[in-house]
């Protein structure tokens, strides 16, 4: 009975014994390194990101409250209220994706939306801030797609502008 109580108090001052080794040791790993994007600034305690130029721009536009300046553009690209115009709404599967081809082909600068709510199929066309906007399309659909309606809907506002005065290379934005 002596020497399991010896030996069980020995296994506890073993395992505190790990754990005081274990939290020295990270302690004095300097764990937390600082990350730097530019390895012309690197030094040897910094860890250097090498990434795609793009990510930067990418990375901008997730602020759509501040007014960003990444590669000569500004702006930004967020979600909010807005309009956009149904073009299709049944539960044909094939003629829902035959209007979906269909619209592709003839506005092929026009964002198009396809969802599936039980039982329906909707298409839904264009990102537009004002029903003004919408309208403007709407009246151009209306002879070719019936029947035909603007709808309220979360949308996607893309407020980002190409500056004026750029140095950015051609090819550095996503609205060329």
């Amino acid at each position: 009975m002596v020497v399991k109580d010896f030996f069980s108090r020995l296994e506890i001052l073993r395992r505190i014994l790990i754990c005081a080794t274990f939290l020295v040791l990270t302690y004095r790993s300097n764990a937390q390194m600082k990350v730097t994007y530019d390895t012309a600034k690197a030094d040897t305690q910094s860890v250097v990101l090498v990434c795609d130029h793009r990510l930067a721009i990418l990375t901008a536009y997730k602020e759509p409250l501040q007014k960003t300046s990444v590669n000569g553009l500004s702006g930004s690209i967020h979600s909010g209220r807005g309009f956009r115009v149904l073009i299709y709404a049944g539960t044909d599967r094939a003629k829902a994706n035959a209007t979906k081809a269909d619209f592709m082909r003839r506005h092929q600068g026009t964002r198009i939306y396809m969802t599936y709510a039980l039982p329906q199929f909707r298409i839904k066309v264009g990102d537009f801030t004002s029903r003004k906007d919408a309208n403007e399309l709407y009246r151009q659909l209306t002879s070719v797609y019936s029947p035909c309606m603007i709808v309220p809907d979360i949308v996607e506002i893309n407020t980002v502008r190409k500056n004026e005065k750029s140095n950015s290379p051609k090819g550095t934005s996503i609205t060329d």
